[in-house]
């Protein structure tokens, strides 16, 4: 039965399926795989596949006031997929999400930036894995070096905000980090007009 949405505090509590164990199928330092047993409310029980990611990461949108939003750009090899990125990597133990960011962007770019602003979380795939992103929006200060992560992208680009919308329509943005930060910056008005 389809119900109308009338706001968060009329929504019930979530029908949740009862786990009843979990069987290790793989594990390293990035990522280990799992078998969970599982039973659906209403459902049969079976095992499912979870991919566990033993961290939490950080997506930066870095804007600069003149020349727009810093990208990489990258070819991946797993989807063999070529595209615009944002900046972003693993949260480490003890690190705070916003250090993170300030992070990544200098080992990935070799920019400072201002304190970063989180401004979503999402989880990146909640039907099969564990890993959640922070998303955060900073102003680009300064260059102060070469990326220390050279294997992190071909190139840099500078991409007006007005620009973003047809490169991810385009397929020039795909994967779903970036994607999700910057139709989430450009709609939540994170990202200032050209």
């Amino acid at each position: 039965m389809i119900q109308e949405y009338t706001g968060v505090e009329s929504l019930p509590d979530p029908r949740r399926w009862t786990v009843h164990g979990r069987r290790p199928v793989y594990d390293s330092p990035w990522m280990a795989l799992e078998l969970v047993d599982v039973e659906p409310v209403a459902g049969m029980r079976y095992e499912h596949h979870v991919v566990v990611i033993p961290y939490e990461a950080v997506c930066v949108v870095v804007q600069h006031p003149d020349r727009g939003v810093l990208l990489l750009y990258r070819h991946r090899f797993i989807t063999d997929t070529a595209g615009f990125e944002l900046p972003a990597g693993g949260i480490e133990a003890g690190e705070s999400v916003t250090d993170a960011a300030v992070r990544e962007v200098l080992e990935e770019t070799g920019w400072e930036i201002s304190p970063p602003t989180v401004f979503l979380t999402a989880n990146a795939s909640d039907g099969v894995s564990t890993q959640r992103f922070h998303f955060a929006h900073a102003a680009a200060l300064a260059q102060v070096g070469e990326p220390r992560d050279a294997h992190e992208a071909d190139r840099l680009y500078w991409v007006r905000p007005g620009d973003l919308p047809g490169l991810i329509r385009d397929g020039r943005v795909p994967g779903c980090p970036a994607m999700t930060g910057l139709l989430a910056a450009l709609s939540f008005g994170c990202l200032a007009a050209d």
